[in-house]
């Protein structure tokens, strides 16, 4: 009898012990975090910003005759990178080497005044040869509830990925949702390479917009995601033409019926989804937009963030009914990249 009491009492205490943990595991995964970016239009509420870390920047020597590999960047870039050639932003135009890095904290700044958490990559600590970490948008993406660590096109970018780790460790161990990481790349440009960047992918709901212009993401790419993102997708490929690097250097989806668009440089507009095509647009000439007049940051469907160097393009967006907020971010341009370049959301609500 006793035995029975005491066998009663110990399944009781391990009956006990068992909804202990399980109320605590419940506990615990209720309290994780979501991953999840649905629409670029969703009510932005925690995201990651590039980082600009002054006196790191190193430009190598730079050689004109491969303008014809880059035709994006336009000659006043080139003009301003060949004073630089062979060192650092910092000593060639040390007040431009701060701006970039005031540009930077002051959109961190505003974001979390409008309660958005900010998240940021390891700095990186020496001159790396022609590359930054101030656009986050291309080495991460988020659709869904997927952390995706991409393969970046060029080289020398592909130095930035690894800042990134943490975040996405951080994401791994403490976030709702899937931390994926993308085929290896071979050495150079093989034939055989997955390039996929964050400028190029535009998430609307069960549709993905992937920009593909030969100087970023490739078929491959848009292959891989819609392969990872399974039949509840669909990843439509987006000719650009070659002038243009990402798709966000020429679209911007303010909401599910309206945006800023440079039609021009689609292959052919008329070609791409009706479920793109189907919004009212503030139209820009490809003269603004290489200069990154789409991109912008989308707070939610009636509010965003553009760089003061529009103001007639804000303007227009206004008058479609859209909350504007303007502020200095004109640095960036000088290296190819804008608002929406500089960051990546983590949740959307």
């Amino acid at each position: 009898m006793k035995n029975k009491e005491i066998l009663k009492s110990s399944i009781l205490v391990a009956a006990s012990a068992v909804v202990a943990i399980l109320t605590a595991f419940n506990f615990n995964a209720a309290d994780r975090k979501e991953i999840q970016n649905n629409h670029e239009w969703d009510e932005l509420k925690e995201v990651v910003i590039g980082r600009w870390v002054p006196n790191t920047f190193v430009v190598p020597k730079v050689d004109l005759n491969l303008k014809e590999f880059f035709p994006y960047i336009p000659d006043a870039s080139w003009d301003y990178m060949k004073k630089m050639e062979n060192n650092t932003l910092s000593n060639v135009f040390p007040k431009d080497d701060q701006e970039y890095f005031d540009e930077q904290e002051n959109l961190v700044k505003t974001l979390r005044e409008l309660g958005v958490i900010v998240h940021r990559p390891d700095e990186i600590e020496v001159g790396v040869i022609g590359t930054s970490q101030c656009y986050s948008r291309d080495p991460i993406i988020t659709v869904g509830n997927k952390f995706i660590i991409t393969n970046l096109y060029n080289e020398n970018r592909r130095q930035e990925t690894p800042s990134y780790r943490r975040i996405a460790l951080n994401m791994a161990k403490n976030y709702n949702g899937e931390v994926v990481s993308m085929p290896s790349l071979k050495a150079g440009y093989h034939k055989d390479n997955v390039y996929l960047e964050g400028g190029d992918v535009f998430v609307a709901g069960s549709d993905i917009y992937v920009g593909i212009s030969g100087n970023a993401s490739n078929m491959k790419g848009v292959e891989w995601l819609q392969n990872e993102l399974g039949s509840e997708y669909t990843v439509h490929p987006i000719p650009l033409k070659p002038n243009v690097l990402h798709l966000d250097c020429t679209l911007m989806l303010i909401n599910k019926e309206q945006g800023i668009i440079c039609k021009e440089d689609f292959i052919d507009f008329e070609a791409a989804p009706e479920s793109l095509k189907n919004r009212e647009w503030v139209e820009v000439e490809a003269e603004e937009a290489q200069i990154m007049a789409t991109n912008g940051v989308v707070i939610n469907s009636k509010s965003i963030i553009m760089s003061d160097a529009f103001p007639k393009v804000a303007d227009r967006v206004r008058e479609m009914g859209i909350d504007v907020k303007e502020i200095p971010f004109r640095k960036a341009n000088y290296f190819g990249g804008g608002l929406r370049c500089s960051y990546q959301p983590i949740f959307r609500n």
